[in-house]
């Protein structure tokens, strides 16, 4: 009997530990945010701005997102062993003046703007069985309405970043346990194809504004002490999307064509990240270790990047009337074979880089319940991009499978900014007038890392965006922008943004690289981007 009540008082415990707010996709602040929010939540995290049944009952945690009040167990009848899932979401985004430079004939324009629908759709099956687990997810992403772009052919072309027709996401078998051996340890192992969101999203993480998602197929281990700690350690392949962006004549066909993703075999993703909870006044800590082993197939040519990332987190979540903070740091060391033509096509260099984050915020205890926080993110870039040699050192940090847009800002066609060659502060104000409605403001100042480096993807190519060098100086602008969530209820929910893009000197003045460190040719006249770039996004999200 002894036994028994401290199995239940141990499920309890994880309840009430996941309801708290733990490390979760969901903010009742903002779409973006990576750490549960300050306003006082009810019993449950609300879900966010994406597909979420994947998460909706946790074997070990319980489920700690609020049920869909429209829901087809409950409208169907459905037994307790079978869940079953459907979700829509529809983005309107709007882009004018990108920041992007053009060579008068590729796919991007330097000058105008662009506009896209983003539609995601999902559905979501559970089958369980006593401890076991049978789950599949099946996600249409696609898009629709992008401009023809006039002279420059497209401007925002559709790539796999936004589309990913009618395939399985997830499709596994797990086994678990909250109580091994009546030890008050939890414990699951999952087998199959899956999704995986680690420690702060920075280099492991389901998107959640991106259309598309990560995924891999493998074998992933948590192990559970709920009042004290957490291991997660995954061996997987990650899942390349098709047809990818090269393979499709035109690049609208994209979405049009169906073919079913398949695992990189030639590339393996492995490592494990051990958290900590309450190490001394609340404060929470991760350590963790990846490693990255990528290999070329007939079918997808890579950079042979060969990583171990290891890294360390320390947190204190927000709570009202207190102060938080987070810091992370992150290595990065390896080789990679960085050239894709000329003469050191094939040449492997070293690879050694190296980001952080910095977060100090305090959560007033007011009405509208306010939140503010500095930030602050470095994310380092190489000395000297244009030596493709043997000799050169590749020192431009690679976030991996990480998530961006929590901390930079959204994805889709603007991406301004990722976990690359950044050197950037800025502030966040989080605050909910409404229990159903609630708003963040925010700022960032961007500068370069690294002045010989580009400004975008860690691969710096004329085919990643925006991948500018030899610009003016290093201030690349000042983002601004407001978003803001009104949840209708838990099946029905919007959300909209405004950012806006202030060019420096480098953004004014950059011009469009290749893959070998050249400039591209500059004839045309939209060489450079034109004015202030303005982004705007709207979006609705519907659950069964």
């Amino acid at each position: 009997m002894k036994k028994i009540a401290f199995a239940s008082r141990t499920v309890r415990q994880a309840i009430k530990l996941s309801l708290a707010g733990s490390v979760s996709l969901g903010s009742s602040i903002s779409t973006h945010a990576a750490e549960p929010a300050a306003v006082p939540l009810p019993s449950y995290t609300r879900a966010p701005m994406a597909a979420y049944n994947f998460m909706m009952a946790d074997p070990l945690l319980g489920n700690n997102y609020e049920k869909p009040v429209w829901n087809l167990h409950d409208s169907l009848g459905l037994p307790e062993w079978l869940s079953l899932g459907v979700e829509q979401r529809t983005r309107y985004e709007s882009i004018a003046d990108s920041f992007k430079g053009s060579t008068g004939t590729g796919p991007r324009q330097s000058r105008g703007g662009d506009q896209m629908i983003a539609l995601q759709s999902d559905i979501w099956l559970q089958v369980k069985l006593n401890k076991f687990r049978f789950a599949a997810e099946f996600l249409d992403a696609r898009t629709t309405g992008q401009d023809d772009g006039g002279r420059d052919a497209v401007p925002f072309p559709v790539n796999n970043s936004s589309a990913d027709t009618l395939d399985f996401v997830q499709a596994y078998v797990s086994w678990a346990d909250q109580n091994v051996l009546y030890r008050g340890i939890g414990a699951e192992v999952k087998v199959g194809r899956q999704t995986m969101d680690l420690g702060s999203r920075r280099l492991v993480a389901r998107p959640i504004f991106r259309n598309t998602v990560n995924n891999f197929t493998g074998i992933r281990t948590r192990v559970i002490s709920y009042d004290n700690w957490r291991i997660n350690a995954f061996v997987t392949m990650p899942v390349l999307r098709y047809p990818n962006y090269n393979s499709i004549t035109p690049v609208q066909n994209l979405q049009n064509h169906h073919q079913w993703d398949q695992e990189d075999s030639h590339t393996w993703f492995s490592g494990g990240i051990l958290e900590a909870s309450n190490l001394y006044k609340n404060i929470n800590a991760d350590i963790y270790l990846y490693n990255l082993d990528e290999g070329d197939s007939s079918r997808n040519v890579t950079r042979n990047r060969h990583y171990f990332t290891p890294g360390i987190r320390f947190y204190q979540k927000p709570s009202k009337g207190n102060f938080d903070f987070q810091a992370e740091g992150m290595g990065q060391f390896g080789t990679v074979t960085y050239a894709a033509t000329g003469a050191s096509k094939d040449t492997q260099q070293k690879h050694e880089a190296w980001s952080s984050h910095l977060e100090a915020g305090y959560s007033f205890d007011l009405p509208w319940s306010p939140r503010f926080f500095l930030e602050y993110d470095y994310a380092s870039g190489s000395k000297n991009w244009a030596n493709k040699t043997a000799s050169g050192v590749d020192g431009r940090f690679d976030p991996l499978y990480g998530a961006s847009d929590f901390d930079f800002g959204p994805t889709g066609i603007y991406g301004a900014f990722q976990r690359s060659n950044i050197n950037s502060p800025g502030y966040k104000l989080d605050f909910a007038p409404r229990s159903d409605l609630s708003f963040r403001i925010q700022q960032r100042l961007v500068w370069l890392a690294s002045a010989r480096d580009c400004w975008g993807g860690y691969t710096c190519t004329a085919a990643a965006t925006p991948a500018l060098a030899n610009g003016n100086g290093t201030y690349v602008g000042d983002q601004i922008g407001i978003t803001g969530r009104y949840n209708f209820n838990s099946s029905l929910n919007f959300d909209a943004g405004w950012y806006h893009l202030i060019k420096g000197d480098f953004a004014k003045s950059a011009k469009t690289t290749n893959a070998t460190g050249g400039t591209n040719g500059l004839a045309t006249g939209l060489s450079t981007p034109g004015a202030d770039t303005d982004y705007f996004f709207v979006q609705s999200q519907l659950r069964f």
